[in-house]
């Protein structure tokens, strides 16, 4: 265990990658809303990789997709709610440096088609969340894109780093192996469980941010992720990627929100990215004590 985060069949990321992750998502890309889509059928057709992030209601993913972007709170590129099932269609954003990613427009009597387009980046999928319902009911549409479509690297699956896995999570984990679809487990909600020490602790809120205190144990959290581990990597046949990223959007360490990087660094070789091999300060933060 390599602080909040569990590396047991990958390699952690150097401290340069992390470095170039945050600049590659806070300082180069131009993000842009792309499309909001109900049924498979209609998605357009793309030469940009694709990553999904799915996960129960409420399990803090739009605040979590916000702070991956760094988008300000006043132009949210992802919609967040207290309401349960806010997100009722899979939403296209458009993640990349430069001109960004965008679609370009198709034309019936030509006979083409809408194409995302774009050099560099990559659309993330915000699919919606599953509540109290079936998996059927949440969406065959949704599973159908999941299953089939070739855009598709990774799908990052989030679960409640508090409450742990649920049934429906168990049923989406076991349709993804099933399906062969490469997909990783993300711990979000970390700062209910375990808040690491540092200089400066504190939330992020609206009305200001308030200031925090460390919480829980690295070994209650060693725990919580080996119970994990043991649903989401069966002994026999596939499972999810051997990792598990702890993360919060709503805590500041030492003015880096808890875990975001981690997860950049996942979404951004997931497409093959190339990191450089370029040195880095040697203040920037890197993986922090093993136990």
């Amino acid at each position: 265990l390599e602080s909040y985060n569990w590396y047991w069949e990958t390699i952690p990321p150097t401290i340069s990658q992390k470095s170039q992750s945050n600049h590659f998502f806070t300082k180069a890309i131009n993000p842009r809303f792309l499309r909001s889509v109900a049924y498979f059928r209609h998605f357009p057709a793309s030469d940009v990789p694709e990553i999904a992030f799915v996960g129960r209601s409420n399990v803090g993913k739009s605040s979590l997709l916000n702070a991956i972007v760094n988008a300000d709170t006043k132009a949210l590129l992802a919609r967040t709610s207290r309401t349960p099932g806010f997100t009722k269609t899979m939403n296209l954003y458009g993640i990349a440096p430069g001109n960004g990613v965008s679609i370009k427009s198709g034309n019936d009597k030509a006979g083409t088609h809408d194409n995302i387009v774009g050099v560099g980046g990559l659309t993330l999928v915000d699919m919606p969340g599953y509540g109290e319902g079936s998996l059927s009911a949440w969406g065959v549409e949704i599973m159908k894109y999941l299953q089939g479509r070739k855009q598709l690297r990774r799908v990052f699956v989030l679960i409640d780093a508090e409450h742990g896995i649920k049934d429906k999570d168990r049923s989406l984990l076991a349709s993804l192996r099933l399906g062969g679809v490469p997909h990783q487990v993300v711990l979000s909600k970390l700062d209910k469980l375990y808040i690491p020490q540092g200089k400066e602790i504190r939330g992020v809120e609206k009305t200001g941010k308030a200031r925090l205190t460390p919480r829980g144990t690295l070994e209650e959290l060693r725990k919580r992720m080996e119970r994990i581990k043991s649903e989401i990597k069966p002994p026999v046949g596939g499972g999810a990627i051997g990792e598990l990223l702890g993360c919060s959007s709503e805590v500041l360490v030492d003015g880096r929100r808890l875990g975001i990087d981690p997860v950049r660094f996942a979404m951004l070789q997931a497409i093959g990215y190339n990191f450089s091999g370029k040195k880095v300060k040697s203040g920037d933060r890197g993986v922090v004590r093993k136990i």
